[in-house]
Protein backbone atom coordinates (compact mmCIF):
# COMPACT_ATOMS: atom_id res chain seq x y z
CA UNK A 1 0.00 0.00 0.00
CA UNK A 2 1.40 3.38 -0.92
CA UNK A 3 2.33 5.97 1.64
CA UNK A 4 -0.61 8.20 2.62
CA UNK A 5 -0.37 11.42 0.68
CA UNK A 6 -0.42 13.85 3.58
CA UNK A 7 3.31 14.43 3.39
CA UNK A 8 3.06 15.53 -0.22
CA UNK A 9 0.22 17.91 0.44
CA UNK A 10 2.23 20.34 2.52
CA UNK A 11 4.62 20.79 -0.38
CA UNK A 12 1.80 20.71 -2.92
CA UNK A 13 -0.08 23.52 -1.27
CA UNK A 14 2.89 25.54 -0.15
CA UNK A 15 4.77 25.23 -3.43
CA UNK A 16 1.84 24.44 -5.76
CA UNK A 17 3.54 21.39 -7.24
CA UNK A 18 2.44 17.78 -7.50
CA UNK A 19 4.47 14.59 -7.64
CA UNK A 20 3.79 10.88 -7.30
CA UNK A 21 4.21 9.03 -4.04
CA UNK A 22 6.74 6.23 -3.80
CA UNK A 23 6.65 3.06 -1.78
CA UNK A 24 4.37 0.04 -1.76
CA UNK A 25 3.70 -3.17 0.07
CA UNK A 26 6.94 -4.54 -1.33
CA UNK A 27 8.75 -2.39 1.24
CA UNK A 28 7.17 -4.41 4.06
CA UNK A 29 9.76 -6.32 6.10
CA UNK A 30 9.48 -10.06 5.55
CA UNK A 31 8.95 -10.63 9.27
CA UNK A 32 5.92 -8.33 9.39
CA UNK A 33 2.52 -10.02 9.28
CA UNK A 34 0.07 -9.17 6.54
CA UNK A 35 -2.31 -6.34 7.53
CA UNK A 36 -5.34 -8.64 7.28
CA UNK A 37 -3.92 -10.61 10.20
CA UNK A 38 -3.56 -7.51 12.33
CA UNK A 39 -7.08 -6.10 12.43
CA UNK A 40 -10.19 -8.01 13.46
CA UNK A 41 -13.72 -6.63 13.45
CA UNK A 42 -14.18 -5.97 17.17
CA UNK A 43 -16.08 -2.68 17.23
CA UNK A 44 -19.33 -4.11 15.89
CA UNK A 45 -21.76 -1.76 17.67
CA UNK A 46 -20.27 1.71 17.55
CA UNK A 47 -22.54 4.21 19.35
CA UNK A 48 -23.89 7.38 17.78
CA UNK A 49 -21.93 9.62 20.11
CA UNK A 50 -18.58 11.23 20.67
CA UNK A 51 -16.03 8.80 22.08
CA UNK A 52 -12.80 9.38 23.95
CA UNK A 53 -9.45 7.62 23.95
CA UNK A 54 -6.31 8.07 26.02
CA UNK A 55 -3.01 7.82 24.15
CA UNK A 56 -0.08 7.01 26.42
CA UNK A 57 3.23 7.95 24.78
CA UNK A 58 6.86 8.04 25.82
CA UNK A 59 6.42 11.83 26.10
CA UNK A 60 3.21 11.77 28.16
CA UNK A 61 -0.55 11.28 27.83
CA UNK A 62 -2.93 12.73 25.23
CA UNK A 63 -6.71 12.61 25.61
CA UNK A 64 -8.62 12.69 22.32
CA UNK A 65 -12.29 13.15 21.47
CA UNK A 66 -13.54 11.31 18.39
CA UNK A 67 -16.42 13.09 16.66
CA UNK A 68 -19.78 11.41 16.25
CA UNK A 69 -20.16 13.41 13.01
CA UNK A 70 -17.43 11.32 11.36
CA UNK A 71 -18.86 7.88 12.21
CA UNK A 72 -16.86 5.82 9.70
CA UNK A 73 -13.51 7.18 10.82
CA UNK A 74 -14.50 7.07 14.49
CA UNK A 75 -15.61 3.45 14.30
CA UNK A 76 -12.51 2.42 12.36
CA UNK A 77 -10.18 4.17 14.81
CA UNK A 78 -11.88 2.61 17.84
CA UNK A 79 -11.67 -0.78 16.15
CA UNK A 80 -7.93 -0.36 15.61
CA UNK A 81 -7.54 0.69 19.25
CA UNK A 82 -9.49 -2.36 20.42
CA UNK A 83 -7.12 -4.51 18.35
CA UNK A 84 -4.12 -2.91 20.05
CA UNK A 85 -3.00 -1.88 16.58
CA UNK A 86 -1.18 1.31 17.61
CA UNK A 87 0.40 -0.04 20.80
CA UNK A 88 4.18 0.10 20.41
CA UNK A 89 4.14 2.09 17.17
CA UNK A 90 6.41 5.07 16.58
CA UNK A 91 5.63 8.57 15.42
CA UNK A 92 7.52 8.46 12.12
CA UNK A 93 7.04 12.12 11.22
CA UNK A 94 7.16 15.16 13.47
CA UNK A 95 7.28 18.74 12.22
CA UNK A 96 7.27 21.80 14.42
CA UNK A 97 4.35 24.14 13.70
CA UNK A 98 2.81 21.47 11.45
CA UNK A 99 1.96 18.04 12.86
CA UNK A 100 2.89 14.69 14.32
CA UNK A 101 2.04 11.53 12.35
CA UNK A 102 1.92 7.76 12.93
CA UNK A 103 0.21 4.60 11.67
CA UNK A 104 2.91 2.38 10.15
CA UNK A 105 2.55 -0.92 12.01
CA UNK A 106 6.02 -2.09 10.90
CA UNK A 107 7.59 0.54 13.16
CA UNK A 108 7.12 -1.80 16.12
CA UNK A 109 9.43 -4.52 14.76
CA UNK A 110 11.64 -2.48 12.46
CA UNK A 111 12.14 0.93 14.11
CA UNK A 112 15.31 1.69 12.16
CA UNK A 113 13.67 1.25 8.76
CA UNK A 114 14.38 4.48 6.83
CA UNK A 115 11.12 4.00 4.91
CA UNK A 116 8.78 4.14 7.90
CA UNK A 117 5.51 5.71 6.80
CA UNK A 118 5.33 3.73 3.56
CA UNK A 119 3.38 0.70 4.80
CA UNK A 120 -0.35 0.83 5.50
CA UNK A 121 -3.19 -1.62 6.06
CA UNK A 122 -4.92 -2.90 2.95
CA UNK A 123 -8.23 -1.11 3.52
CA UNK A 124 -9.28 2.52 3.28
CA UNK A 125 -12.08 4.61 4.79
CA UNK A 126 -14.50 6.67 2.68
CA UNK A 127 -13.85 10.38 3.08
CA UNK A 128 -15.98 12.34 5.56
CA UNK A 129 -14.70 15.81 4.76
CA UNK A 130 -16.72 18.73 6.14
CA UNK A 131 -14.38 21.74 6.31
CA UNK A 132 -17.06 24.05 7.68
CA UNK A 133 -17.80 21.86 10.70
CA UNK A 134 -14.54 19.95 11.26
CA UNK A 135 -11.37 21.72 10.28
CA UNK A 136 -7.62 21.66 10.85
CA UNK A 137 -7.39 23.82 13.94
CA UNK A 138 -4.54 23.31 16.39
CA UNK A 139 -5.11 19.94 18.09
CA UNK A 140 -7.23 18.45 15.30
CA UNK A 141 -6.98 14.70 14.65
CA UNK A 142 -7.19 13.80 10.95
CA UNK A 143 -6.67 10.88 8.60
CA UNK A 144 -3.93 10.79 6.02
CA UNK A 145 -5.41 10.44 2.56
CA UNK A 146 -5.06 8.74 -0.79
CA UNK A 147 -6.03 10.49 -4.02
CA UNK A 148 -6.39 13.86 -2.30
CA UNK A 149 -9.48 13.20 -0.24
CA UNK A 150 -11.31 10.48 -2.14
CA UNK A 151 -10.26 7.89 0.42
CA UNK A 152 -8.60 8.04 3.82
CA UNK A 153 -5.80 5.79 4.95
CA UNK A 154 -7.07 2.90 7.03
CA UNK A 155 -4.53 3.51 9.79
CA UNK A 156 -2.31 6.57 9.35
CA UNK A 157 -3.37 9.67 11.25
CA UNK A 158 -1.89 13.00 12.29
CA UNK A 159 -2.44 15.59 14.99
CA UNK A 160 -2.14 19.24 14.00
CA UNK A 161 0.09 21.69 15.80
CA UNK A 162 0.20 24.47 13.21
CA UNK A 163 1.05 28.12 13.59
CA UNK A 164 -1.18 31.17 13.37
CA UNK A 165 -2.21 32.12 9.84
CA UNK A 166 -2.35 35.54 8.21
CA UNK A 167 -5.18 36.90 6.08
CA UNK A 168 -3.16 36.67 2.88
CA UNK A 169 -2.35 33.01 3.60
CA UNK A 170 -6.03 32.19 4.05
CA UNK A 171 -6.90 34.01 0.83
CA UNK A 172 -4.17 32.12 -1.04
CA UNK A 173 -5.48 28.78 0.26
CA UNK A 174 -9.01 29.67 -0.85
CA UNK A 175 -7.75 30.67 -4.29
CA UNK A 176 -5.83 27.42 -4.77
CA UNK A 177 -8.83 25.30 -3.85
CA UNK A 178 -11.16 27.30 -6.10
CA UNK A 179 -8.72 27.20 -9.00
CA UNK A 180 -8.67 23.43 -8.62
CA UNK A 181 -12.48 23.30 -8.54
CA UNK A 182 -12.59 25.24 -11.81
CA UNK A 183 -9.93 23.04 -13.41
CA UNK A 184 -11.76 19.87 -12.38
CA UNK A 185 -15.02 21.21 -13.79
CA UNK A 186 -13.20 22.17 -17.01
CA UNK A 187 -11.93 18.59 -17.39
CA UNK A 188 -15.47 17.33 -16.86
CA UNK A 189 -17.05 19.73 -19.36
CA UNK A 190 -14.44 19.30 -22.08
CA UNK A 191 -14.93 15.52 -22.23
CA UNK A 192 -17.51 15.67 -25.09
CA UNK A 193 -15.18 17.95 -27.09
CA UNK A 194 -11.96 15.95 -26.76
CA UNK A 195 -11.93 14.54 -30.31
CA UNK A 196 -12.80 17.94 -31.76
CA UNK A 197 -10.08 19.60 -29.68
CA UNK A 198 -7.58 16.95 -30.74
CA UNK A 199 -8.35 17.55 -34.43
CA UNK A 200 -8.15 21.33 -34.03
CA UNK A 201 -4.88 21.05 -32.15
CA UNK A 202 -3.29 18.96 -34.89
CA UNK A 203 -4.69 21.12 -37.67
CA UNK A 204 -3.71 24.27 -35.80
CA UNK A 205 -0.04 23.47 -36.16
CA UNK A 206 -0.37 24.54 -39.81
CA UNK A 207 -3.67 26.45 -39.87
CA UNK A 208 -3.97 29.71 -37.90
CA UNK A 209 -7.76 29.70 -38.25
CA UNK A 210 -8.00 26.23 -36.67
CA UNK A 211 -5.67 27.32 -33.87
CA UNK A 212 -7.92 30.32 -33.18
CA UNK A 213 -11.00 28.09 -33.26
CA UNK A 214 -9.41 25.82 -30.67
CA UNK A 215 -8.62 28.83 -28.49
CA UNK A 216 -12.23 30.01 -28.65
CA UNK A 217 -13.53 26.53 -27.79
CA UNK A 218 -11.19 26.22 -24.80
CA UNK A 219 -12.18 29.70 -23.67
CA UNK A 220 -15.87 28.85 -23.87
CA UNK A 221 -15.44 25.64 -21.86
CA UNK A 222 -13.40 27.46 -19.23
CA UNK A 223 -16.04 30.19 -18.98
CA UNK A 224 -18.69 27.51 -18.52
CA UNK A 225 -16.55 25.88 -15.82
CA UNK A 226 -16.19 29.16 -13.92
CA UNK A 227 -19.92 29.76 -14.20
CA UNK A 228 -20.66 26.26 -12.85
CA UNK A 229 -18.41 26.81 -9.82
CA UNK A 230 -19.71 30.32 -9.11
CA UNK A 231 -21.76 30.30 -5.94
CA UNK A 232 -20.09 27.09 -4.74
CA UNK A 233 -16.63 28.48 -4.06
CA UNK A 234 -14.61 27.26 -1.10
CA UNK A 235 -14.21 29.84 1.65
CA UNK A 236 -13.40 29.93 5.35
CA UNK A 237 -16.12 31.00 7.74
CA UNK A 238 -15.62 33.90 10.15
CA UNK A 239 -15.23 31.38 12.97
CA UNK A 240 -12.55 29.46 11.06
CA UNK A 241 -10.68 32.63 10.23
CA UNK A 242 -10.73 33.64 13.87
CA UNK A 243 -9.37 30.26 14.99
CA UNK A 244 -6.67 30.09 12.34
CA UNK A 245 -5.52 33.66 12.94
CA UNK A 246 -5.55 33.56 16.74
CA UNK A 247 -4.98 29.91 17.69
CA UNK A 248 -3.39 28.31 14.65
CA UNK A 249 -3.72 25.24 12.49
CA UNK A 250 -3.29 24.03 8.92
CA UNK A 251 -6.10 25.67 6.94
CA UNK A 252 -4.75 24.65 3.53
CA UNK A 253 -5.63 21.00 4.28
CA UNK A 254 -9.34 21.53 5.01
CA UNK A 255 -10.61 20.67 1.54
CA UNK A 256 -8.62 17.45 1.24
CA UNK A 257 -8.47 15.53 4.52
CA UNK A 258 -11.02 14.19 7.02
CA UNK A 259 -10.83 15.67 10.51
CA UNK A 260 -12.45 13.20 12.89
CA UNK A 261 -11.41 14.29 16.36
CA UNK A 262 -9.46 16.69 18.52
CA UNK A 263 -7.10 16.74 21.48
CA UNK A 264 -8.93 17.78 24.66
CA UNK A 265 -6.06 17.23 27.11
CA UNK A 266 -2.33 16.90 26.60
CA UNK A 267 -1.73 19.41 23.84
CA UNK A 268 1.53 20.25 25.60
CA UNK A 269 2.60 16.64 24.97
CA UNK A 270 1.71 16.96 21.27
CA UNK A 271 3.79 20.14 21.09
CA UNK A 272 6.70 18.45 22.85
CA UNK A 273 6.61 15.56 20.37
CA UNK A 274 6.50 17.96 17.42
CA UNK A 275 9.66 19.66 18.64
CA UNK A 276 11.89 16.65 19.31
CA UNK A 277 15.13 16.55 17.37
CA UNK A 278 14.42 15.08 13.95
CA UNK A 279 15.96 14.50 10.54
CA UNK A 280 15.26 16.76 7.57
CA UNK A 281 12.37 14.40 6.68
CA UNK A 282 10.83 14.73 10.13
CA UNK A 283 11.97 11.37 11.51
CA UNK A 284 12.64 11.65 15.28
CA UNK A 285 16.27 10.85 16.05
CA UNK A 286 15.17 9.32 19.35
CA UNK A 287 12.04 7.15 18.94
CA UNK A 288 8.76 8.57 20.23
CA UNK A 289 6.61 5.57 21.13
CA UNK A 290 2.86 5.10 21.53
CA UNK A 291 2.83 2.84 24.57
CA UNK A 292 -0.90 2.17 24.44
CA UNK A 293 -4.20 3.72 23.36
CA UNK A 294 -7.19 2.98 25.59
CA UNK A 295 -10.89 3.60 25.03
CA UNK A 296 -11.98 5.62 28.06
CA UNK A 297 -14.71 4.35 30.38
CA UNK A 298 -14.64 1.02 28.54
CA UNK A 299 -17.24 2.50 26.18
CA UNK A 300 -16.27 1.11 22.80
CA UNK A 301 -19.70 -0.29 21.91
Amino acid sequence: MKRPLLYLSFFVLFAATFSSCGGNSGNRPQSAPEPQQLVKELNVNSPDSDQYVLMSTSQGNIKIKLYREAPLHRKNFINLVMNGFYDGQLFYRVQKDLLIQTGDYTSRDNPNNPDLGVTDVEFTVPAEIDPKARYHKRGALAAASFYRGEKSSGAHFYIVTGKKAKDNELKLSEKKVNDELVNNKFLELQAPYRQQMYRLKNAGEHDIAKKQELGKLVGKIMADARAAVKGHEFSYSAAQRNVYKNIGGLPHLDAYYTVFGEVVEGMDVVEAISQVEATSKGRPRKPVVINKITVLDGNAQ
